[in-house]
């Protein structure tokens, strides 16, 4: 068991604890010890064999205990006992839009329910609504919830998927008889979310590949094992392939196993098979076809062709493009990790600035900052900026959008500070109408710069909220407000139709980690892709600019 296998496991124990209505102080223990397994540097089963258990921030003997217990048999009597009381499948549903721990137990005591699927039969027959607490809103907004749940169930979200890749890349690219290898498929075009990893590997000795790969310790169960590919899933979960073909057939395969497959049909169509014979490299593929080079990112057949045979494709946005982050939480709310500290992370990224934007008061349970806490915060940041001639500390602050738009800090004190990022974090289940109006009032306070994670989704856990796009956009525009790609792996909010609506509309980006800690501030690379996808470039994102005041 690997670390985040094993804090899922205590997540899960702390919602089963939560649903179960169990000792408040209990759960927040098992969550603080999620948090720092999440946030190890080390390898926890290393850390264990050192003796180093008790080191780990939040996690006293008890949870030792059964992280020991998880480590050395990849399971915990303490977990399963719980399932007995309170069936796994609930925690499902805290996934949907309505549903927390509190009404997940409401529903499985007094319906005698506990499936996804006998939870939407119930709101489809309309017997939710008559739950205390519950209504003909809420019961459509789990009938979405679940709808929507269930068109992700197969899919990982790439920043699983793509440190699963990086692994099985490096472990083929040891083996002397793999002369030239890449992730392909939806991985290597950077979608959000990806049904599998594919792996396309040229070889002169493909049984001997077979072979190798069959060794891969991160393999659950080989499916299908046969001249060319193998299928199978890894201990992940992620269902996997390996596509093997000879050196002379790489490059044609490469371009058909990224896809998409509009984008290739596009290209192909009526074109001779042997057009793509004997090509070197993509580059010349895409120059047989009259063509610039079309990066994986673009191969969506959503104008790349066009744009790729009038040279108008979108210069490629690179990392070392971004100067600064001006979107990080410290230890001040609910980051884990000081000022200095991740100021310093920062530098060691070569970056020259970075906005620290703890939450706002209203998010209690990030422990949000009062004005009078701001103000003791922007004291500390300008003493660390007395250290650095190279390096600048923003005063910032992530204030929260209240349900009527108003925002959680009064005006004078955001004047203050260099950088004001304002998002929802609550209230999701507004109407259309009034998330709209509450979003268009946040957008038209002078002290708001950035709109944070516009739509609130979280991948694979719930869609995001409703609201009038099309009016946000313009009014985005008209005030001349920065969106942002969240590059948190479970938002990538916005996603790249919005960012390149934006575009279009002249409305600037900004690519931010939402870090929690010093070592999530390297997922930028994320938001980076997104923006690729949505066709944006250096000048459409102001955090490529030096900071200057």
């Amino acid at each position: 068991m690997n670390n985040q296998e094993t804090a899922e496991i205590l997540e899960k124990i702390a919602d089963l604890l939560q649903i179960k209505e169990d000792n408040s102080f209990k759960v927040r223990a098992y969550r603080n010890a999620v948090s720092s397994i999440y946030h190890l540097d080390e390898d926890l089963k290393t850390i264990y064999q050192q003796g180093r258990l008790d080191q780990i921030p939040g996690v006293g003997k008890a949870i030792q205990g059964k992280i020991v217990e998880i480590l050395e048999t990849g399971s915990c009597q303490y977990y399963n006992e719980l399932k007995k009381e309170i069936p796994a499948s609930l925690l499902e549903w805290l996934a949907i839009p309505g549903i927390a721990h509190k009404t997940a137990r409401q529903i499985y005591k007094k319906l005698g329910i506990s499936t996804l699927d006998e939870l939407y039969q119930a709101a489809v027959a309309q017997t939710i609504q008559n739950l205390p607490g519950m209504g003909a809103k809420s019961e459509e907004k789990i009938i979405k919830g679940i709808e929507y749940l269930k068109g992700v169930k197969d899919k990982t979200t790439l920043g699983e998927a793509l440190p699963v890749a990086r692994d099985l890349y490096n472990y083929l690219q040891a083996f002397a008889n793999i002369e030239k290898l890449s992730p392909v498929g939806s991985v290597r075009r950077g979608k959000s979310l990806v049904g599998d990893l594919d792996i396309l590997v040229a070889s002169r000795d493909e049984a001997a590949v077979r072979k190798y790969l069959r060794d891969y310790p991160w393999i659950k169960v080989i499916k299908l094992d046969e001249s060319g590919h193998v299928t199978g899933i890894l201990k992940t979960g992620l269902p996997f392939e390996v596509i093997i073909v000879e050196p002379q057939e790489y490059v044609q395969a490469l371009f058909w196993t990224t896809g998409s497959k509009e984008h290739c049909r596009v290209l192909l169509d009526n074109v001779k098979p042997d057009l793509l014979r004997g090509v070197a490299s993509e580059e010349e593929l895409y120059k047989r076809f009259n063509m610039d080079y079309i990066p994986p990112e673009l191969r969506e057949n959503r104008g790349e062709v066009e744009a790729a045979q009038t040279s108008s494709l979108p210069a490629r946005l690179e990392l070392h493009h971004i100067k600064g982050d001006l979107h990080v939480h410290t230890d001040w709310s609910d980051g884990k990790n000081s000022l200095e500290e991740m100021a310093e992370a920062a530098r060691a990224l070569n970056y020259e600035y970075l906005a620290i934007t703890d939450h706002s008061r209203s998010l209690t349970v990030s422990s949000g900052l009062s004005p009078e806490k701001l103000l003791l915060q922007g004291e500390q940041i300008d003493r660390l900026n007395r250290k650095w001639d190279d390096f600048r500390l923003l005063k910032g602050i992530e204030v929260d959008i209240l349900k009527d738009g108003s925002l959680d800090l009064p005006d004078d004190v955001l004047a203050g500070l260099d950088i004001v990022v304002a998002s929802i974090h609550s209230a999701f289940n507004l109407d259309k109408k009034a998330q709209t109006q509450r979003l268009v009032k946040a957008i038209n306070n002078e002290h708001v710069d950035i709109i944070g994670h516009l739509t609130g989704r979280l991948l694979k856990r719930r869609p995001g909220y409703e609201f009038d796009l099309d009016k946000i956009l313009e009014e985005s525009a008209r005030n001349h407000k920065i969106l942002e790609i969240n590059s948190h792996p479970d938002r990538l909010d916005v996603d790249e139709d919005i960012a390149r609506r934006a575009k279009d509309m002249g409305i600037k980006i900004a690519i931010n980690s939402d870090a929690h800690h010093k070592n999530e501030l390297s997922i930028i690379q994320f938001g980076i892709i997104t923006a690729r996808r949505g066709w944006l470039e250096k000048e459409d994102i102001i955090n490529t600019s030096t900071y200057l005041k």
